[in-house]
This record gives structure tokens, C-alpha cells and sequence, in this order.
């Protein structure tokens, strides 16, 4: 099993890095789930030391889109991968539910489908196996999932399935160390968090007034969360071993 962290900024990448992560991925907005970042974000994260994978995802919102945000979609994932991305995480859905087999294949065709991670629009899925299987065919194997729940650790079932068919599941969505061995026994690979702590910069200004006209506000990576994740991780890989070796 590896780590994969959330990260914002290459400041995140570095703590990530440093922390004893297996890779990161890159987003901007955090706070609205992720919106693609910039090639300029991603180049400097890809410099450091550390595999990056990128969201790709042009608004907030729902995952169905239109002809127009279909085409956006396509031309941010050939950039983000000129600028340095390892892999893409992108997705889309119909109004019905199902999976955007047209954004999919037209994506396959653009980066390769070993380029390609199917994210959390699977969650809202009206048929997550179905889906799987279309994306198996496609030759995506790699799915981000909370397994159609609200957090990964109670979405096991789903999870469970969508290991069994041969998609290789990144569990994420309010994952915590203490979900890692019910993770890793749904056959989770990797178990993805965004590891963040909250800070809220404190100006000093005449006039009070000002301090709301922004947010001050920011979530940066934790090195602490992630430390606690990696070791959690580290244990659930050693046991596994163990057992291997019984």
C-alpha cells in the first residue's frame, strides 16, 4: 500500500515529500473539492522529488458537462501532462448518472488510458460497476473512490467490488490512520488524504473592518497528519509481509 496527500501548492508537494509521502495530487481549490491547477503550479511541484499526478476539473459543481467543458477538459489534460504530470485524475458523468463514455474515450485517445485515473464522479455513479467495467475495457484501470460514501471507511463494500473486477482503488475521502487496515483488507493500493490543518493569518491594520474583505484563511498540508498516515501504512505493509511470509 502507498500515500498519496492533496496537495495545493508546491509548498504542499515539499511537505508531503518531506513527511515520507509516495506521491501527491496537485489541484488548485481545494476547499471546493479541487479544480485543475496551474501549469506553472504543476511544473515546480514536478521538479521535486515526489511523482505528481493532477486533477483535472475546470469547475466547482456537477461532473456533467457540456461540449464546450468537454473540449476544456481535454486540452487542460494534454497540458498537464506537457508540464510534467505523471498522471491525469478527471472523470465525467451523464445527466442520468452514467458514465461520459465520450469524454472518457475522447481522453484515451489524447494521453493513453495508463495516463488516466477515473475520480470521485464514480461516487455519484447510478451504476459504479458498470462504469467499471466500461473504464476496465477502456483500458483505465486506476479509480479514486470513498467507495460511494462519505468517507472511504464506510464505503467498504463498494470498494471491495470495484477491487475484486481488477480496477486498482485509491481510497480517499476523509480517510484517517486508524481506517488503514480495513482499507488495505477491502484490497485498497493506496489510501489518499488531504492531511490538512487550518491557519488564519492575523494582520495588524488601522481598521478592523478590513480584515473582512478577504479570507485570511488558508489549509496547507500537515506534516504531522501525514507522518501519522505514512506510519500507519508502514505497520499495515510490515504486517502484511508477515503474513505473506506465514
Amino acid at each position: 500500500m502507498q500515500l498519496e496527500v492533496c496537495a495545493s501548492t508546491p509548498v504542499d508537494v515539499a511537505m508531503a515529500l518531506e513527511a515520507g509521502a509516495d506521491r501527491v495530487e496537485l489541484c488548485a481549490h481545494w476547499e471546493c473539492g479541487g479544480l485543475t491547477p496551474s501549469s506553472a503550479s504543476i511544473r515546480a511541484s514536478a521538479s521535486l522529488d515526489i511523482p505528481v499526478r493532477v486533477l483535472v476539473r475546470p469547475r466547482a459543481g456537477h461532473f456533467v458537462y457540456n461540449a464546450s467543458e468537454r473540449s476544456l477538459i481535454l486540452s487542460e489534460s494534454m497540458d498537464c501532462m506537457e508540464a510534467g504530470a505523471d498522471k491525469v485524475v478527471v472523470g465525467g458523468l451523464t445527466e442520468e448518472g452514467e458514465l461520459d463514455y465520450a469524454l472518457m474515450e475522447m481522453l484515451v485517445d489524447a494521453v493513453g488510458a495508463e495516463k488516466i485515473v477515473m475520480h470521485r464522479a464514480l461516487d455519484l455513479s447510478s451504476d459504479p460497476m458498470g462504469a467499471a467495467d466500461a473504464l476496465i475495457d477502456m483500458g483505465v484501470r486506476e479509480v479514486l473512490t470513498s467507495g460511494g460514501a462519505s468517507a472511504a471507511g464506510l464505503g467498504l463494500d463498494l470498494i471491495r467490488e470495484l477491487s475484486g473486477v481488477g480496477m486498482e482503488v485509491i481510497a480517499g475521502g476523509g480517510v484517517r490512520a486508524e481506517d488503514v487496515v480495513a482499507l488495505g483488507e477491502s484490497g485498497v493500493s493506496v489510501v489518499h488524504a488531504s492531511c490538512r490543518v487550518q491557519e488564519k493569518l492575523e494582520l495588524s491594520v488601522v481598521d478592523s473592518d478590513k480584515m473582512k474583505l478577504f479570507d485570511l484563511q488558508t489549509s496547507p498540508v500537515d506534516y504531522r497528519k501525514v507522518e501519522s498516515l505514512v506510519n500507519a501504512v508502514y505497520n499495515w505493509n510490515a504486517s502484511s509481509e508477515d503474513i505473506d511470509e506465514e
